[in-house]
């Protein structure tokens, strides 16, 4: 089984290597990893801001990293906005 850390690694590597793609396509790339570890690692990465992940139709989603602040803020300012959407309900 792989561990997370070499999991994230590997995410890393693939996105610096052939820039962003969707997640679907991205766990095929990762082929010793489970989608569950992928997911997992991805969910990760995009709370540490080193991934962005934006959605697509279909319920999809395209991954890239984060390679300026102009993307990290985007990043931020949609978690923001969709936090003030749910209300203070969920704290």
């Amino acid at each position: 089984m792989t561990q997370l850390a070499e999991v994230e690694d590997g995410i890393t590597r693939a996105l610096t290597q052939t820039g962003p793609c969707t997640l679907e396509l991205l766990a095929q790339r990762l082929r010793t990893c489970t989608w569950n570890q992928v997911f997992m690692a991805v969910d990760i990465l995009s709370r540490r801001g080193a991934i962005i992940l934006r959605p697509l139709p279909r319920f999809q989603y395209m991954v890239s990293l984060a390679g300026t602040e102009s993307n990290l803020f985007r990043h931020v300012a949609t978690v923001t906005a969709a936090e003030g959407l749910l209300g203070d309900d969920c704290n």
